[in-house]
């Protein structure tokens, strides 16, 4: 059987990459699901590493954040409609089965480990059988002489924590204010639906007030661009 590595972006799936190049973790193909929504410091690493190594990139109809905003929707903690719409299902309608999909959890996130067969495709955990943490992973990237990335995900993702939204808000005001909006327009719609609001925040916050204008003390003046969203 095949099998293949779902390539994330991140330190350990980058991990999984260096380990093929060097003859001592064996797939057929490495395949990254770009939906265009992550990170701009996570999408130019997977670019610059695809020019060296094997990737197959995977580009979706539309990207997250305009299915989102078409159906008025954030992405949410405990559903994680996102990750299946946008990273699993388009890597099994890709892949020929029956086949092995290696996911790239270190052997301290082994608790995330679900060794099921969907469908013909089996999971395998090369890190976790390796015993290989996270620590570990960041060495065999340095080592090989590559740069290691940012931990990668959506740049609207729920999962975030506060200085992720703050160095988003920070570098890349403009993804922000898109987050914002799509928050908002969320917001407004389950409003109408006679919902409650929800965030993606985790802390069911706003945006709007996770970072403020006024925050100088967080940021350098010149390294903080104003955000024009108007929200």
């Amino acid at each position: 059987m095949k099998a293949y590595l779902s390539y994330g972006g991140g330190v350990n799936s980058t991990a999984c990459i260096v380990l093929h190049a060097q003859g001592k973790l064996d797939y057929d193909e490495a395949i990254y699901v770009d939906h265009g929504c992550d990170w701009p410091e996570t999408r130019k690493y997977v670019k610059e590493l695809a020019d060296r190594f094997p990737i197959t990139i995977l580009k979706t109809d539309e990207t997250l954040y305009e299915y989102s905003w078409r159906y008025e929707m954030i992405p949410a903690t405990l559903i994680r409609w996102c990750t299946k719409r946008f990273k699993v299902d388009v890597l099994k309608k890709y892949v020929k089965r029956p086949c092995f999909q290696l996911i790239g959890f270190a052997c301290d996130e082994a608790h995330r480990a679900n060794l099921k067969t969907d469908r013909g495709i089996e999971n395998r955990f090369p890190l976790i059988e390796r015993e290989v943490d996270r620590k570990g992973c960041k060495k065999i990237i340095s080592d090989f002489g590559l740069s290691v990335p940012i931990k990668s995900g959506c740049y609207f993702c729920p999962f975030q924590r506060i200085n992720q939204w703050k160095s988003l808000r920070r570098l890349h005001p403009d993804l922000f204010c898109k987050a914002e909006q799509l928050e908002r327009r969320n917001q407004l719609y389950r409003k109408r639906i006679g919902k409650k609001p929800m965030y993606l925040y985790s802390n069911k916050k706003p945006l709007k007030t996770v970072v403020r204008e006024k925050e100088d003390h967080l940021f350098d003046d010149m390294k903080y661009p104003p955000c024009n969203c108007e929200l």
